[in-house]
């Protein structure tokens, strides 16, 4: 369990890293040059405003509501609060806390499309939180302009650590920031992907927005987000795209990609497990997905410097990029006879939902199975320079390689 929450704590460190680096990169430009880009955001204020619906746009194409709603969100920051409405105080605090309530909805709730039960049911719960923040804004209000502070243990706490933070943040809403940062960072833990780290790195921008209360940082930091939103939707719309959705290892699209960027010498492996298709029909199709994404797992980790792509159905395809074949088969023949040796054990009955009593009498055990692969090796050569004969070489090896039994090696004759 806690390497399962290591390994998406890196990706999500993985992914958050680009846009991270776009959002200092912007503050310290900021207060390095503090007088230019004061000039040219004054010159430039619809900026902000353009970048955020284009964002909104490109969301809205691709299919990401919260995206969207993000971007929307996010023009609340580089509005002047109209101080005929309210006192600029309470106007800055509620509009804070709305948006803490909105980041919150966004991190619990999926993409659901704009579908008009969708877009009603949307825009229903962004008017409830909106009249919760303004229901909260009496005692905000207090909070903030008095030295009372009525305080839960944890915000105390923090107080009495930090006592700065009582510049910046009342007691309600460093309350609203500490659970809607929890359940931020839990959520991206769990399912780390480009569009939660937008929302992540929203909030973290909308803290430090908070706390700086300027217009001019809001309108670059607002520019740097619609970008972090743009680049988010690209690289989901990419990964869809060049990524297999099954085993999780690049496509055959990637594959194609991929060949551009190979120079003169490589070596393609193609891969077939043995008998899936009995496989399949014993065990079940979701069995037979289980393995594929196994056997994927598995070459994905092939060494030598070698990739690893679907081609479709049980077929993968392994490229090494300046091997020769000679090179190239140790790392095969290791990474057949890892496959070979895995044990998968198959459920002889459902996991019952309560843990049986000892008295109970013992359950029937999982039956063990194996699966083997084979494999097709070609090396790019002279009078095999073109990617469709050498796949056809490979093809050939692969078909050798059943014909001799299954589980091996052969390597086409060039």
């Amino acid at each position: 369990m806690l390497s399962i929450v290591l390994q998406r704590s890196f990706r999500l460190f993985s992914l958050a890293l680009v846009p991270l680096i776009l959002l200092l990169s912007a503050l310290f430009a900021y207060y390095f040059e503090t007088a230019v880009m004061q000039q040219w955001l004054l010159q430039a204020n619809w900026l902000p405003y353009v970048c955020l619906i284009i964002a909104s746009v490109i969301s809205w194409q691709f299919g990401r509501s919260r995206l969207v709603w993000l971007s929307l969100l996010l023009l609340l920051i580089v509005q002047p609060i109209d101080p005929t409405w309210l006192e600029v105080g309470m106007a800055h605090t509620a509009r804070f806390s709305f948006m803490l309530l909105v980041l919150n909805w966004l991190m619990i709730s999926n993409d659901k499309g704009f579908s008009p039960t969708n877009l009603s049911v949307a825009i229903l719960i962004i008017a409830l939180l909106a009249s919760a923040s303004l229901w909260l804004l009496p005692s905000l209000a207090t909070n903030s302009l008095s030295n009372s502070y009525v305080l839960t243990p944890t915000t105390s706490w923090l107080f009495q650590l930090w006592p700065e933070l009582r510049q910046w943040l009342t007691a309600t809403e460093l309350f609203l920031a500490l659970i809607t940062l929890v359940l931020a960072v839990v959520r991206s833990v769990m399912q780390p992907n480009n569009s939660q780290v937008a929302l992540l790195v929203s909030l973290f921008s909308l803290m430090i927005l908070h706390a700086i209360n300027q217009v001019a940082p809001s309108q670059l930091v607002v520019i740097t987000l619609a970008i972090v939103v743009c680049f988010a939707v690209i690289k989901d719309s990419f990964l869809m795209a060049f990524k297999d959705e099954l085993t999780g290892i690049p496509s055959r699209r990637a594959l194609m990609q991929y060949l551009q960027t190979l120079g003169r010498k490589y070596t393609l492996v193609m891969s077939d497990i043995d008998h899936f298709k009995k496989f399949n029909d014993t065990y079940g199709h979701d069995v037979g997905d289980e393995v594929l994404k196994l056997v994927a797992s598995k070459l994905n980790k092939v060494t030598g410097g070698g990739k690893a792509f679907r081609f479709g159905g049980e077929e993968f395809v392994l490229l090494f990029a300046g091997k020769s074949s000679t090179e190239v088969v140790p790392h095969i023949e290791a990474l057949r006879q890892i496959i070979a040796d895995y044990d998968i054990a198959l459920r002889a009955k459902p996991r019952p939902p309560k843990p049986p009593q000892k008295s109970a009498k013992k359950t029937e055990k999982d039956k063990i199975v194996k699966v083997t692969t084979s494999f097709g090796v070609a090396e790019k050569t002279t009078e095999h320079s073109d990617f469709a004969t050498i796949m056809k070489q490979a093809d050939i090896a692969l078909y050798a390689a059943k014909k001799a039994g299954r589980n091996c090696v052969k390597v086409a004759k060039q």
